[in-house]
């Protein structure tokens, strides 16, 4: 069931941030000299709360608060350039929507010293809704379709060891318990053979191979990526359904001339085994196949590719195209050409601290089916 927060929690949540932001801009500067663009594109992070305003197809509009934390593991270097140690961050954020979902959860990203270890994770609670079209490629038309509500905890945790360079292999854990799921304007055939329809608790164990090449991890313009791993969910680790899981994420990047460059993006995400409902593979999301509702497609297989040209203009903004496609089955080598999907779009990007290349983003994408939706983000979408 949808949450309904009180007013009286709305406005306490928006009495401290008030008050928090009060207290850390107390200096002695004006308040132009602090707060215009330049001066807080430049500034220094650390651990900062932020207010957090975003938009897609899936939350409609949605704000909080978020709390970022910035730090550097290689202590005693007096240079950035001198760091043998890329940044580490952490956040925990806490969204309401428009549509009555509740999202808190935190994030990390942590280099030890001398990067010998790479820890990466979330986790949370989310109260959410999404909309149900039907499982493969024959679903139902685009504005008919059933509501989940659910609730949901998990937790995603790696843990890495540098074996060269930025080549980096170890174990990764997913847990997801999905609980209180009531569907809205669904007929029974719409689920087929669906299991996990009343709920769901999955536990799996497995291993990861991650290649970091890139120049900066929110905002490359060189470099390459790729990101390889297989889970297992079995009964013995606590989970009630058993099955594998395979994910690749492939990401090349390439200047052109001075200050343009392409993006290149390959998605792939195959499961095999009893997956429940909501834990099968989507198509759509804010950050590949943008454009598409998330779930509008699902099936045991996806896949998707994408590609961004950016576009500096001046200090401050960026613009970018990208378009992508991909496609849901059973098995990736089925899949017909009459399967793939296409989205295309254009954007904006506003720096919001050159230290840290960090961009704040609004995209605008379509769908060659007549779907479309406004994204506002931090971060670049790969």
């Amino acid at each position: 069931m949808p949450l309904h927060l009180p007013k009286s929690f709305l406005l306490f949540v928006c009495f401290i941030f008030g008050n928090s932001y009060f207290l850390l801009s107390q200096e002695k500067k004006t308040f132009w000299q602090k707060y215009n663009p330049e001066a807080l594109a430049n500034r220094r992070l650390s651990f900062v709360p932020v207010p957090v305003i975003q938009s897609s197809p899936e939350t409609g509009l949605r704000g909080g608060i978020t709390l970022d934390y910035f730090f550097n593991t290689d202590e005693g270097k007096e240079s950035p350039d001198s760091l043998k140690t890329r940044d580490s961050f952490a956040w925990i954020q806490a969204l309401y929507s428009t549509r009555r979902q509740l999202v808190i959860e935190p994030f990390w990203q942590i280099f030890t010293k001398d990067e010998q270890w790479f820890l990466r994770g979330r986790g949370g609670y989310l109260d959410f809704y999404e909309r149900f079209w039907g499982i493969g490629n024959e679903t139902l038309p685009r504005k008919e379709y059933a509501d989940i509500f659910y609730a949901r905890y998990y937790f995603q945790g790696r843990v890495l060891k540098k074996v060269h360079n930025r080549f980096f292999a170890g174990l990764n854990y997913n847990y997801s318990h999905i609980k209180d799921i009531e569907l809205v304007g669904a007929s029974p055939t719409l689920f087929g053979e669906a299991v996990g329809t009343v709920g769901s608790i999955v536990s799996g164990i497995g291993t990861t191979l991650s290649f970091d090449y890139r120049d900066n991890p929110f905002s490359p313009v060189k470099g390459w990526f790729l990101d390889i791993s297989t889970t297992y969910y079995s009964r013995k680790l606590g989970s009630s359904f058993r099955y594998k899981e395979f994910q690749l994420d492939f990401r090349k990047y390439f200047r052109i001339g001075k200050k343009d460059f392409l993006g290149f993006q390959t998605l792939v995400h195959k499961t095999d085994g009893d997956v429940p409902l909501l834990e099968l593979p989507r198509l759509g999301s804010p950050n590949i196949m943008r454009g598409y509702f998330t779930g509008r497609y699902r099936d045991e297989q996806y896949f998707a590719s994408q590609i961004e040209y950016r576009k500096p203009f001046g200090k401050l903004l960026v613009g970018a195209v990208f378009a992508s496609a991909g496609a849901v089955g059973t098995e990736l080598h089925k899949i017909k050409a009459s399967d793939l999907r296409y989205t295309y779009g254009t954007g904006l990007r506003v720096l919001v601290n050159k230290a840290k290349t960090l961009y704040a983003r609004l995209d605008f994408a379509v769908s060659t089916e007549g779907d479309s939706g406004f994204y506002l983000r931090f971060a670049d979408a790969f």
